[in-house]
């Protein structure tokens, strides 16, 4: 993450409006190093002073930064250009700035948490670890290896951040999207945030689908854990081989179910594979999978459920197929195709 992304994703972590992904991505961050969890405990000190009980009245921002970079000896020209940045509203509003006018102390805070978190990353920013960031494009994919010597596979579509370097105590990665994972089994436990839930492995062989606060999961070797990001590790489900779990949102995740792991994780052999899936999913894995812009004519046709694969076929004929067992048709119309009744 940049600096000033990191800011504001801090903010609405610490003023409670920050969706599941993005406390995935904060927690996930902290976890990442020693460095990082000292940052973050100095962080949650000063947001705990900076919203207090009462209204207090409204910190003098300027003397605020003034004193901090005073005591970090910052050069006198990097003073101006953070005030601004965070005085100055643009004219479409970021949502720390959406933050900030919600509640007048709570701007205040938050502001005062900026400037906070500007000082301390630059005080760390020799030491830090950082998070490394992977994504692929649409029609793409890519093998990843982390520092670990453990194998991700990403599909299109898809992003996955982790440390530099994984500290002694644990292995932690963010994914969004799909992927595959061989993970080589050391001490540490292995766990994978993602938007709404998590997953706990030692070492084995299983594949993750997370996008819109749903994420299933699906064992090829090996046992792993998966629950809801918010819920604790009790209310975790055990998965097996040839075995599968999803988790809606920050609902318990469902008993697991027998399958066939290898005709589910088809893809990495460039099939395209559905099981029980909604036509509306279907079609924003397909325009993933085609780099393709396709459109329902009627919202309504993304209830129909598809159980299939194709494999390397052109997007004209799996959208045939798909339309023949749905009793559907397609058409193109300048740069889409559209799929109605």
């Amino acid at each position: 993450m940049k600096n000033v992304d990191q800011q504001e994703l801090l903010v609405r972590y610490f003023s409670g409006e920050a969706t599941t992904e993005e406390r995935a991505r904060v927690e996930a961050w902290r976890q990442a190093s020693a460095e990082n969890q000292r940052v973050f405990a100095e962080l949650a000190k000063i947001w705990q002073h900076a919203v207090p009980e009462r209204a207090p009245q409204i910190p003098n921002v300027d003397q605020a930064w003034s004193e901090l970079s005073a005591q970090l000896g910052l050069p006198p020209e990097a003073q101006p250009a953070r005030i601004l940045e965070i005085k100055k509203a643009s004219q479409i509003p970021t949502p720390a700035q959406k933050v900030f006018r919600s509640d007048r102390y709570v701007w205040a805070a938050a502001a005062v948490l900026l400037l906070a978190f500007a000082t301390i990353l630059y005080r760390y920013s020799q030491k830090a670890t950082g998070l490394k960031t992977i994504a692929t494009a649409y029609a793409q994919q890519e093998s990843v290896e982390l520092p670990d010597g453990s194998i991700v596979k990403l599909n299109s579509g898809s992003e996955i951040q982790f440390p530099k370097n994984f500290p002694d105590s644990a292995r932690y990665v963010v994914l969004t999207g799909e992927a595959y994972f061989e993970v080589i089994h050391d001490d540490r436990p292995f766990y994978v945030n993602t938007g709404n839930a998590q997953i706990r492995v030692l070492g084995t062989k299983f594949g993750i689908w997370a996008r819109d606060e749903q994420t299933r999961v699906t064992v090829r070797e090996g046992r792993v854990s998966l629950r809801a990001l918010e819920l604790p590790p009790v209310a975790a489900v055990e998965l097996t081989a040839n075995q599968m779990s999803a988790c809606q949102r920050q609902n318990p995740p469902e008993p697991p179910r027998a399958i066939d792991a290898e005709q589910l994780l088809g893809w990495l052999e460039g099939k395209i594979v559905f099981d029980q899936t909604s036509l509306t999913e279907v079609v924003a894995e397909l325009q993933r999978v085609y780099n393709v812009t396709i459109a329902l004519a009627d919202p309504s046709l993304g209830k129909h459920t598809i159980t299939g694969s194709f494999l390397h076929k052109p997007i004209e004929s799996v959208l045939a197929s798909i339309c023949l067992t749905l009793d559907l048709q397609y058409a193109k119309q300048d740069d889409k195709f559209v799929i109605s009744n």
